[in-house]
């Protein structure tokens, strides 16, 4: 699994935009479900991004 890295800043609504050399590799459209993991301990914190179909 290679690794790619990018950087973004969390805006004043939260919001995190997805850099779009990420989108691309990841295959992410406008309007794409994706679900959002939190994993790890308040010294190791790991988010993890997947696309889905549905929200079940």
């Amino acid at each position: 699994m290679a690794l790619m890295r990018a950087f973004a800043r969390v805006d004043k609504e939260g919001k995190i935009p997805i850099p779009k050399n990420i989108q691309r590799k990841a295959d992410l459209k406008e309007g794409q479900l994706v679900e959002i993991k939190l994993a790890g301990t308040n010294r190791a914190q790991f988010i993890t991004i997947s696309k889905r179909q549905s929200a079940r």
